[in-house]
């Protein structure tokens, strides 16, 4: 199995100095932050290419995502700088695009211009071979919607966070409704009280459970982490092997999945 983590597990640290840690821990691949107001995120693909590390997914930017679905100046530029991001992940082999539909817990209702915008994004994707994996958040009755909505669109897809699970949506359910459309995983635990992006078996999560769950779901997509050495709401791990710990975590969940 393959094994991918995030590029803002420490944000503190350049590009170039994250990309070799994480390459020298031994992970196979690891996913982007691609966002338009960042003039050097063109330099992650392009050096992890030089060391042989593998471009999983690139999570675009969601701030502001609520006006999406509002007939507004910022939905229509927000839209766009999506569109201009699906261009460059074409450019730069990103295959697949992790994508946010709201945010909070009182997002505006779904609405015939959002709608528009997010086939036009998915549209654009499938022409390229991209794929956009659709994140499940507090409110999973978006991602119902949209992967309802544009089920004609293979590019439209799901990206599963087991912590927003476990803290949104009491850990079931997501992960079986939309199990055919996979894509990505954000793998990390938390105590189901705030998105803490803790390493497995740290937290609440029934790693035990979660395993036989993605055994037949997984299929031939990296095992990925999504963990912070950071949080504003619990202690810091230590940066010493950080990176060798999270991987150890993660060979543990696969080891998990092979014996379910």
């Amino acid at each position: 199995m393959n094994f991918s983590i995030n590029m803002t597990y420490d944000n503190t640290l350049p590009y170039e100095a994250r990309i070799d840690a994480i390459k020298d821990a031994g992970f196979t691949h690891a996913f982007l932050w691609w966002d338009q107001n960042d003039p050097d995120r063109f330099v992650q693909p392009e050096y992890m290419r030089r060391r042989g590390l593998v471009i999983e997914t690139a999570h675009l930017q969601f701030a502001g995502i609520n006006d999406m679905w509002l007939d507004n100046a910022s939905g229509a530029a927000l839209a766009e700088a999506f569109l201009k991001s699906i261009d460059e992940s074409r450019d730069c082999g990103i295959p697949t695009v992790i994508l946010h539909l709201t945010s909070g817990f009182n997002p505006p209702p779904v609405s015939e211009i959002g709608t528009r915008r997010f086939r036009a994004i998915c549209e654009r994707a499938e022409k390229y071979g991209v794929a956009v994996a659709f994140e499940n958040l507090r409110r999973t009755s978006y991602l119902d919607y949209i992967l309802s909505t544009l089920s004609d669109l293979r590019s439209a897809r799901f990206c599963f966070d087991c912590g927003h699970e476990n803290l949104y949506n009491h850990g079931v359910g997501v992960l079986e409704a939309h199990a055919d459309r996979l894509s990505a995983l954000h793998l990390h635990d938390n105590f189901g009280l705030s998105d803490d992006h803790m390493l497995p078996f740290d937290a609440r999560i029934d790693w035990r459970g979660m395993a036989q769950r993605l055994k037949d779901r997984i299929g031939t997509l990296p095992l990925t982490l999504e963990v912070n050495l950071r949080s504003a709401d619990r202690e810091d791990y230590a940066s010493e092997g950080f990176l060798t710990e999270a991987l150890k975590r993660a060979k543990l969940i696969c080891q998990l999945i092979e014996e379910s």
